[in-house]
């Protein structure tokens, strides 16, 4: 595998890139028309940014019951790290285990400086020491590539916009309730007000949903970058081929999903199959595996 493999990647980057900032000025537009002032956006889209950069990898943690691992507790995964970073002339990350039996690993952090691995006991129980070292130069090379920033950045307004159309809707519920007639006339002026939120409510909630449309797929290129990225620094495409393979071929639920939890993170393998390749936060293990193995270009 050459590195000329990864260049009908970039093109795709920059198109996905390029419509999630189509889809944001749309939001954007839409608001201002809507009469919202500018700084109520930068208000509601900066603390959602703010607050993913800063606490993503204490929430993550807190959430998968990870923690963190010296060197004497996993002699093994540290010396792969260890060989991985200064391979790569990278700081060595933060390491990580949660007790999740799922094999997958996950990369968390706002800077090189600033990152965790995560890996779950499941994979350090499924693979063999080469398995584990091709698995964890993909996520090395997630952080070569600063993917974890790069996605936090361009999922925010989204989160911010999903954050919006729930508050909004959860303020129309609390105020449509029956009230006695004293209270009707006293709120008279809000119940005039109600209805022009409940397109505004729709409105959020679908420019959430369509973002996550290029979201995703910014999301799989860079995971296929990720691939052929770890391939050419380790020399071993067919291996990480074959454990992308061992991997994906397990269908246990993990036990929790940091997606769900808003908590941005890049990991080896998706914690939820997706029914729809185009909803997919990953691409399909096959297309990986035909990559790495004969260079194909993605479809």
């Amino acid at each position: 595998m050459t590195r000329q493999a990864a260049h009908g990647l970039v093109p795709r980057m920059v198109a996905a890139a390029a419509m999630l900032v189509l889809v944001y000025a749309v939001a954007a537009g839409a608001l201002s028309l809507a009469g919202v002032p500018w700084p109520v956006v930068a208000a509601g889209v900066v603390p959602a940014a703010a607050a993913q950069w800063w606490t993503a990898e204490w929430l993550a943690r807190a959430t998968t019951r990870a923690r963190i691992v010296t060197p004497d507790q996993e002699p093994g995964l540290h010396a792969v790290l260890d060989r991985l970073c200064a391979l790569d002339g990278l700081p060595k990350p933060r390491v990580a285990v949660t007790p999740d039996p799922v094999p997958n690993a996950f990369t968390l952090g706002r800077s090189k400086r600033h990152t965790t691995v995560v890996v779950t006991r499941g994979l350090l129980e499924a693979l063999e020491p080469d398995e584990l070292g091709v698995a964890l130069a993909h996520e090395i090379a997630h952080i070569r590539h600063r993917d974890v920033a790069v996605m936090t950045l361009a999922g925010s307004p989204a989160v911010a916009l999903s954050w919006g159309a729930r508050v909004a809707h959860g303020f129309v519920r609390r105020n449509s309730r029956p009230a006695p007639l004293l209270h009707q006339l006293r709120d008279l002026p809000l119940a005039l007000v109600l209805p022009v939120l409940y397109p505004l409510i729709a409105g959020l909630g679908l420019v959430a949903l369509l973002a996550q449309l290029p979201l995703r797929a910014l999301g799989r290129h860079r995971e296929l970058a990720a691939d052929h990225d770890a391939a050419v620094r380790t020399g071993q495409p067919a291996l990480l081929a074959a454990t992308l393979l061992k991997i994906g071929a397990r269908d246990a639920i993990p036990a929790t999903d940091l997606r769900a939890a808003r908590v941005p993170a890049t990991a080896l393998v998706p914690t939820r199959r997706a029914r729809f390749a185009w909803w997919s936060t990953h691409p399909a293990v096959a297309r990986r595996v035909d990559r790495l193995t004969r260079g194909a270009p993605p479809a």
